[in-house]
């Protein structure tokens, strides 16, 4: 499973997002594969997306692709994992979408995250100390 980001999604449904046609041409590459997100990305990504017609891009780009969800965080018992993973990279101050997402790449040793952010490449691991693996580089 390749687990989608705040990046890719933004990048994606804002034409004018720096990062829009470096998107267009990976997920071209990915779009075989099966893809999920959290909640906690599509707030963030709907935050990012300020307006109805970006919105609406997403929501049919999540459906285009059968987007399905990862609902670790809506897992009470995954939440120790989570905020101990948050706790072990403070000084960096990650998000909850970001320590969601290595926690899943944590379970699912296949799964691949589909990010631009340099965190993933440079400094965030997953719990056993890996590095995290990206579905593009």
């Amino acid at each position: 499973m390749i687990l989608l980001d705040t990046t890719p999604l933004v990048a994606l449904c804002d034409e004018r997002d720096a990062l829009h046609e470096r998107a267009k041409t990976d997920l071209d590459r990915l779009e075989r594969q099966t893809l999920g997100t959290c909640a906690s990305v599509l707030t963030e990504a709907c935050f990012l997306l300020e307006s109805v017609t970006k919105r609406e891009r997403l929501s049919r780009l999540l459906s285009a692709f059968a987007v399905r969800p990862i609902v670790i965080d809506a897992d009470a018992s995954a939440w120790p994992r989570i905020f101990a993973w948050l706790s072990r990279y403070r000084e960096h101050e990650p998000d909850w979408a970001d320590a969601v997402l290595v926690v899943a790449a944590s379970i699912d040793r296949r799964a691949k995250v589909w990010t631009y952010d340099k965190e993933f490449r440079t400094t965030w691991r997953r719990e056993d100390g890996s590095k995290v693996p990206l579905a593009v580089k």
